[in-house]
């Protein structure tokens, strides 16, 4: 009767160190099956979103140069949330000089300050200025959305020069312009 009894206190410390193992097996396995998830949400996002570059024009302002350049979702993904998107230029300010590259801050200004840039509207045409009817303030597919940048020191004339969109999956668009 003994024995039996030692048995099956032996029975009940293996199931429960088992289970033991099990849960702090299956806890770690959980977590790495939600990152894989979530990562394949984030690549399936941003392989489905694509840009274009349409359209780069420069003036003269008070403070420096305004760079507008009309941008065309044509990605299957709605663009949002322009404050998390980050706006680069390379640009020479003087001829000769070395190159100046400039990570601007959005601003919701229009214009923007300098050294700033922001959406200046969304458009279901923006070369005949014909505006989006659909979730005004996001860019669906289709649409076009022009950036305005306010740029100092002045950009050098006779020089080409780079602009880069990136938006918050990861996803950008590059062109380059002269002025």
């Amino acid at each position: 009767m003994s024995s039996l009894v030692i048995a099956l206190i032996s029975v009940m410390v293996i199931l429960a160190a088992m289970t033991g193992l099990v849960t702090g097996f299956t806890g770690p396995q959980a977590q790495i099956g939600e990152t894989v998830k979530r990562s394949a949400e984030l690549y399936g996002e941003a392989s489905r979103t694509s840009m274009g570059s349409v359209d780069v024009s420069i003036s003269s302002g008070p403070s420096g140069f305004f760079v507008d350049w009309t941008v065309v979702n044509d990605g299957q993904t709605e663009l949002r949330s322009f404050e998390d998107w980050d706006l680069i230029v390379t640009y020479q300010d003087s001829p000769g000089s070395g190159l100046v590259t400039r990570r601007l801050t959005y601003g919701s200004t229009d214009p923007p300050a300098v050294n700033d840039w922001t959406v200046e509207g969304v458009y279901l045409d923006a070369g005949t200025a014909t505006a989006e009817v659909f979730d005004p303030g996001i860019v669906n597919p289709g649409e076009e959305f022009i950036v305005s940048a306010q740029l100092s020191p002045v950009i050098a004339a006779g020089t080409t020069n780079q602009i880069t969109l990136s938006v918050s999956n990861g996803v950008s668009v590059s062109t380059q312009f002269s002025n």
